[in-house]
C-alpha cells in the first residue's frame, strides 16, 4: 500500500481522493470519543446515587485525564517510530475494555479503574489523531480538518447527552457505557487501513524517556489531588509537596522550554490551550451536578444543555476555519478573543447557581458564550500550534498538546472536587462546594488570557519540547 506523504502536496484538500478515507476515518474517531465524552458529563451524577463516593466524583473525570497522560506519550511515540495503525488499535483496544469495565463496576472505585483504562486508550486516540492531521495535510489545510475533527461533536452534541439521559432514565446508566461498544467494531473496520498508510517520514525522531516523564507527571498529580482532598492538612501536605515537584519535572520533560513560565511563542500556545481547556472542562464537570441536585433538573434536560455548549463549540471552530489566516499574529488574537468569550461564560455559571429565577436561561446563556469560545481558540491554538513544530518531531509536539489539555483539566476537575469533598465534610451547602469549584476554574481562566496574549511567536525560533520547563 502506498504511503501518504508527510509533506502533502500544498492545495491538497480533506476530501481529495488520496486523503478522503483518512479524513472520514479521522471524523469517525472524534464522534466516538464525543459520545462518551458527552455522556459520562450528562450521567455523572447518577453514579453517586448508585454507587455511593462522593469525594471520588472528581477522580470519574481526573483519573481518566491523567491515564491520558500517559496514553498521549505512548501514542506520540509509536507514531513517531512508524506507522499510525499501531498506536490506533492499541487506543480503541484499551478504551474499549475500559468501557466494560466502567459499564460493570459494582462500586466507585471499579469504576475509576475502568475510567483510567478508558483514559490509556483515549489518550493514544487523541494523539495519534492529531499525529495524523499534521502528518497527511498541508498548513493551509489543517486549520478546515480542525473545523471537521470540531463538527464530529455536532451530531454527538445533538444526541449524545439527551440519549445518554434517557437511557440511564429508563434502562441504567451501565447502558450508556456498554451501547458505546458495538461503535469500536466499525471505527476499527473502517480506519486500520488508512492509517497503516500514514508512515513516518525521515526526521530526527523524538527522544526517548516520555513515557517516564508522563508517568512522573501522572503520578505527581495523582499524589496533588489525593492529598488536596485529605482531611489531615499535614497528611495533605506531605502528599501534595513531592506531588507538586514530580508534576515540575515531568512538566519540563513533555513541553516546550519556557512553558511553565509562558514564554513567548509555541510554549505559551500550549500552555494556553491546556489553561483555557481546563477552564471549560472544570465548568462542565461540574455543570451537571448544579442542574441536577442543586436546580433539581432532570437528567434528560441536562443532557440537552450540555448539548448546546457543544454545538456552539462547532460553530465557534467552523469560523475559525473560515477566519484563519497564515499570519501567526491573526491567530493569536482569535485564541485571546476565544479565552475572553470562555471566562465570560463562566461567570455566568456563577450567577445561575445562586439565582431562583430563569436559572436554565442563564446557563444556557453562558455556556453557548463559553461554547463560542473555546470552539475558536481550542481549534487556533492547534493550528497554531502546528505551524510551529519543530520538524520530524510532529508526534512529540501532538503529545505536548495533549498532555497540556488532559494535565490542565485532570488538575481543574480534581481540585474541583476536593474542594466539593472539603466543603461537604465541613457540613457546607452543595451550592458553596461547586462555588468554590467554578472559582478555581476561573483562576485557569486567568491564567489561560496571559498565556494567550503571549502566543504570537516570538522573533527566535522555539526550542522543541523535552528541553527544558
Amino acid at each position: 500500500m502506498s504511503a501518504v506523504p508527510h509533506a502533502a502536496a500544498e492545495g491538497r484538500r480533506p476530501f481529495d481522493p488520496e486523503t478522503r478515507s483518512l479524513t472520514i476515518g479521522i471524523i469517525l474517531g472524534v464522534t466516538l470519543f464525543a459520545f462518551e465524552a458527552l455522556a459520562v458529563v450528562t450521567i455523572a451524577p447518577l453514579f453517586v446515587e448508585d454507587l455511593g463516593g462522593l469525594s471520588l466524583y472528581g477522580w470519574v473525570f481526573s483519573g481518566f485525564l491523567l491515564s491520558s497522560l500517559v496514553g498521549a506519550v505512548v501514542g506520540g511515540q509509536l507514531a513517531d517510530d512508524g506507522s499510525l495503525a499501531r498506536p490506533l488499535v492499541i487506543g480503541l483496544v484499551l478504551f474499549g475494555i475500559g468501557l466494560a469495565v466502567s459499564g460493570a463496576a459494582p462500586s466507585m472505585s471499579v469504576l475509576i479503574v475502568g475510567r483510567v483504562l478508558q483514559g490509556l486508550g483515549g489518550g493514544a486516540l487523541s494523539t495519534v489523531m492529531y499525529a495524523a492531521i499534521n502528518r497527511a495535510y498541508p498548513d493551509s489545510a489543517r486549520a478546515r480538518m480542525m473545523a471537521l475533527t470540531s463538527s464530529a461533536w455536532v451530531v454527538p452534541a445533538l444526541l449524545g447527552p439527551t440519549v445518554a439521559g434517557v437511557v440511564a432514565e429508563t434502562l441504567h446508566w451501565r447502558y450508556v457505557f456498554w451501547g458505546i461498544l458495538p461503535l469500536l467494531l466499525i471505527v476499527v473496520a473502517l480506519t486500520v487501513r488508512p492509517f497503516a498508510s500514514l508512515v513516518q517520514r525521515t526526521g530526527s525522531g523524538a527522544p526517548r524517556g516520555r513515557l517516564r516523564g508522563a508517568s512522573l507527571l501522572a503520578g505527581g498529580a495523582g499524589l496533588l489531588l489525593t492529598g488536596a482532598g485529605m482531611e489531615s492538612p499535614w497528611l495533605g501536605f506531605v502528599l501534595v509537596a513531592p506531588g507538586v515537584a514530580l508534576m515540575i519535572f515531568g512538566l519540563s520533560s513533555l513541553t516546550p522550554a519556557g512553558t511553565l513560565r509562558l514564554a513567548r511563542g509555541l510554549p505559551s500556545v500550549i500552555a494556553g490551550k491546556g489553561t483555557l481547556f481546563a477552564a471549560f472542562v472544570g465548568v462542565e464537570a461540574f455543570l451537571a451536578l448544579m442542574l441536577q441536585s442543586v436546580h433539581g433538573y432532570s437528567t434528560a434536560v441536562t443532557g440537552a444543555v450540555i448539548a448546546t455548549g457543544s454545538i456552539s463549540w462547532a460553530v465557534g471552530a467552523w469560523l475559525q476555519s473560515r477566519l484563519d489566516e497564515n499570519p501567526a499574529a491573526r491567530r493569536s488574537r482569535r485564541m485571546y478573543t476565544g479565552t475572553w468569550l470562555i471566562a465570560a461564560g463562566i461567570v455566568a455559571q456563577v450567577a445561575a447557581l445562586f439565582v431562583t429565577t430563569a436559572p436554565l436561561v442563564i446557563v444556557l446563556i453562558g455556556w453557548v458564550t463559553a461554547g463560542l469560545g473555546i470552539g475558536m481558540a481550542h481549534s487556533t491554538s492547534s493550528v497554531l500550534a502546528f505551524a510551529l513544530a519543530p520538524t520530524g518531531q510532529e508526534g512529540m509536539v501532538s503529545a505536548a498538546l495533549q498532555i497540556a489539555d488532559q494535565f490542565m483539566a485532570a488538575v481543574s476537575t480534581g481540585i474541583g472536587g476536593a474542594l466539593l469533598a472539603m466543603a461537604a465534610r465541613r457540613g457546607w451547602s452543595e451550592e458553596t462546594g461547586i462555588l468554590l469549584a467554578v472559582c478555581f476554574v476561573l483562576v485557569l481562566a486567568a491564567i489561560a488570557l496571559v498565556a494567550t496574549w503571549r502566543s504570537e511567536p516570538a522573533r527566535e525560533p522555539s526550542q522543541p519540547p523535552g528541553t527544558g520547563g
